[in-house]
């Protein structure tokens, strides 16, 4: 071997590049190992935290397909032209729908406005409410569930009224069986006076019965007026109670009766009250009445009562303020029990003027008649004591009296009064405004040689005047 050759010289080993794993390497191996293997497993911790996650996801879903579907419904079977057309095939007459919608403010609720039925009513909008619990049986793909209609202020004439009535019977076919009631809110009868005010309308369906009664009422401050309304055997008519508290009738009495209750039925062209009763402090009127109408209103009736307190009746009529003591009977201008059995007859144009124009006659009896205010026997026997007020009071044993009243005004005609040997004759009138106004003719009979004299009767009702 020469010292100047750089080759190396061959061996039995041969050089290799493999790198041999240390420590280091093999603990990076095992954590990758294990992370592979713990992907790999079921995370109970991040399904429990995902799970409540995608259920409530899956309810919402739930709750937008089943709502699509309630209102794809919703838009195809409750549409205003199908209603239109539902309800006009059931009642048997047009009606119109001009718009339907769905409003969630300020209670869900389907609207339907300018529904008009056989081109005689219009009603401005029915709201048909919705509950929640309606709502949910929707989503439960039971259907709309609804719970009751109500109209919107609106005014109506009666006859429009009789055309709704009508059609009551047809309506449990043509609408939904969860629809409870139909109501009117603050309804105002139109050209009737004697039925002004804001009524509330109330039809609640029946089971077999479907809206066949309906009620009618009104308040005030102080009383109320009621109706209830089921049809009658005429077709054409409406069977009617009526039920008054506190309350100003349009026609007869000029205050206020504690209890008015009236049945009978009515129709555009009659109207027949097979009885009515008339009550307050002084006792009941009752009768019976009918009218017809044939170019004008015809009205006739009867009236009787029996035992009528004339101190109360005279307090009716004296103007007194809420917080004030009643009068003592003995103050009254007339005390006595008062019976007496007439007819009234009137006409006109409308029911309330035929009301107003009726007169009503009859004879009256009073038991234990006194009139305070005057003694008439001394009065006879001293003619000078009837200028002004004579004081006193005079009891009569029997008094009698024919009593005519017509338009506010009641008259006392043919007026016989007798006390021991004294009789009294005459008319006193009880005017609009409550004042008297009349003349009574005393006679002490035969055993004194004395005039008659002439009593005038000036005053009002509450405070009445005697002179010459």
């Amino acid at each position: 071997m020469s010292y100047g050759n750089s080759d190396v010289p061959a061996t039995a080993f041969a050089t290799t590049t493999v790198n041999v794993p240390d420590r280091l390497d093999l603990r990076d191996m095992a954590d990758r190992q294990f992370e592979e293997e713990t992907r790999r497993r079921f995370d109970l911790t991040a399904f429990r935290v995902w799970a409540p996650r995608l259920f409530l996801i899956a309810i919402l879903a739930a709750l937008v397909f089943f709502g699509l579907e309630g209102f794809d419904t919703w838009r195809t079977s409750l549409s205003a032209e199908q209603l239109s057309q539902r309800l006009s095939t059931s009642l048997g007459v047009p009606v119109q729908v001009g718009a339907s919608q769905f409003a969630i403010r300020p209670a869900p609720r389907l609207v339907l406005t300018n529904v008009s039925i056989d081109q005689k009513v219009v009603l401005p909008e029915i709201s048909i409410n919705i509950g929640t619990r309606h709502i949910a049986q929707a989503f439960q793909g039971r259907g709309w569930n609804w719970g009751e209609a109500v109209v919107a202020p609106t005014k109506l004439t009666l006859e429009q009224c009789f055309v709704l009535f009508k059609l009551l019977a047809k309506l449990d076919g043509a609408l939904p069986k969860s629809l409870s009631a139909l109501r009117f809110d603050r309804l105002e009868i139109a050209e009737q006076p004697w039925l002004t005010g804001q009524w509330q309308v109330d039809a609640l369906r029946e089971p077999g019965n479907g809206f066949a009664r309906v009620s009618a009422e009104t308040r005030n401050a102080d009383g109320s007026l009621r109706f209830l309304m089921t049809p009658s055997a005429d077709a054409q008519a409406v069977s009617f109670q009526m039920q008054a508290r506190n309350w100003m009738l349009p026609f007869g009495a000029s205050f206020p009766m504690e209890e008015a209750i009236a049945t009978g039925q009515i129709s555009p062209t009659q109207l027949e009250l097979t009885e009515f009763s008339l009550g307050g402090s002084f006792g009941a009127v009752k009768g019976k009445a009918s009218a017809s109408w044939d170019n004008l209103w015809s009205l006739d009736g009867t009236v009787e009562a029996e035992g009528l307190d004339l101190s109360a009746l005279v307090r009716e009529l004296t103007p007194h303020a809420a917080s004030q003591e009643p009068t003592p009977d003995s103050d009254t201008s007339m005390q006595g029990s008062a019976s007496f059995s007439g007819k009234f007859e009137g006409k006109g144009p409308t029911l309330v003027e035929a009301a107003n124009s009726a007169v009503f006659a009859a004879p009256v009896q009073v038991r234990w008649p006194v009139l305070n205010g005057i003694n008439l026997g001394y009065a006879a026997t001293r003619p000078g004591s009837t200028s002004g007020t004579g004081g006193g009071s005079t009891r009569f044993s029997s008094l009698s009296a024919v009593v005519v009243a017509s338009a506010g005004t009641v008259s006392l005609r043919d007026i016989r009064g007798h006390a021991g040997a004294m009789t009294a004759s005459g008319q006193v009138n009880l005017n609009a405004d409550r004042s008297l106004s009349g003349l009574l003719h005393v006679e002490l009979g035969a055993t004194r040689v004395l005039a008659p004299i002439r009593v005038a009767v000036r005053g009002t009702v509450s405070k009445p005047q005697f002179g010459r």
